[in-house]
């Protein structure tokens, strides 16, 4: 199949399986994406979070994912059998696209996917099937202190990112951050500093991180519905890729995956099928001053030339 060379700061308004399909073999360093969740709700004009057999899968969809993973295809299956089939039309839908992600990975690529408690556990299985259970890296806990609690049950305060690589050979630059001490006594040969939240070291990143979610007053929100903090795609930026690589939204949203990549000097692609993320993206860059409209390609057609 021919493929298609796709540009740096190349954005695609549409379906992202075409796209993706389209792309060659071994030619994103970094994925980092924030899809559907399964919520069984709508945002608003943004986006549908329902799923069915009838309106979202494809008979081709499924013979493909039978005859490349029989894995998965087990996964689909159970999931119908165990949640419902509303869980299994949307582990189709997404694992198709899971299936060219990992495709065009290369060799020392790497995959961070976004979910919730909605569909953690469904999705952890077909990301093994995919990518392999030994290529699963890190279950990563974003928490945060915002949104509403329940007299039912524990406050949801976090969401779950999957870090899997496309091999054993994957690029990691290990992170550090704060671990606050009680005192500053009793401490040998280590450099201890202070700021308004106490004394501090700093250690290895851990796979729990605080960091704020976004409140509507903050610079950088949009209001788009489901926007995550940058901070939290930076870290994920800097730990999974080098100056220079191929980092792949094919879930944008409101481009904090974008915004992150061009501040942190790599080239990116995105996609979504939203009708206003091509502007909320223009705008956000624009408005940091790293990149003017123009400096962007807005892809209607991502069909390969004869």
């Amino acid at each position: 199949m021919t493929r298609l060379a796709i540009a740096n700061r190349s954005f695609f308004g549409g379906d992202n399986l075409p796209f993706l399909r389209a792309l060659p073999d071994d030619s994103i360093h970094l994925i980092a994406t924030d899809p559907p969740f399964n919520k069984d709700r709508d945002f608003g004009v943004v986006f549908r979070d329902r799923w069915s057999w009838d309106r979202d899968a494809r008979d081709e969809w499924i013979d493909d994912i039978k005859g490349l993973c029989p894995a998965l295809w087990s996964v689909i299956e159970t999931a119908g059998q165990t949640a419902d089939e509303r869980m299994s039309a949307y582990l189709c839908w997404l694992g198709i696209r899971l299936l060219e992600m990992h495709r065009i990975l290369r060799g020392d690529g790497s995959l961070y996917l976004h979910i919730d408690h909605s569909t953690q556990a469904y999705v952890k299985l077909a990301l093994d099937a995919v990518f392999g259970a030994d290529n699963f890296r890190n279950e990563i806990v974003w928490y945060y202190k915002t949104g509403g609690v329940s007299k039912r049950w524990f406050g949801r305060k976090h969401d779950t990112i999957l870090f899997y690589s496309k091999s054993d050979r994957y690029i990691f630059h290990p992170q550090q951050e704060k671990s606050y001490l009680s005192h500053k006594y009793g401490f040998s040969n280590i450099e201890l500093d202070e700021d308004k939240n106490g004394v501090y070291r700093m250690v290895a990143m851990r796979d729990v991180w605080d960091i704020p979610a976004l409140r509507g007053n903050q610079a950088e929100a949009t209001g788009y519905p489901t926007q995550k903090p940058l901070a939290l795609y930076e870290r994920i930026i800097r730990a999974s890729s080098k100056e220079g690589d191929i980092v792949l939204d094919p879930f944008c949203g409101s481009g904090t995956t974008v915004v992150a990549a061009e501040r942190l000097g790599r080239r990116w692609l995105a996609v979504d099928l939203w009708d206003g993320a091509y502007e909320t993206l223009c705008a956000r860059l624009e408005a940091e001053g790293l990149a003017e409209s123009g400096d962007l390609k807005h892809l209607v057609d991502v069909s390969p030339s004869p």
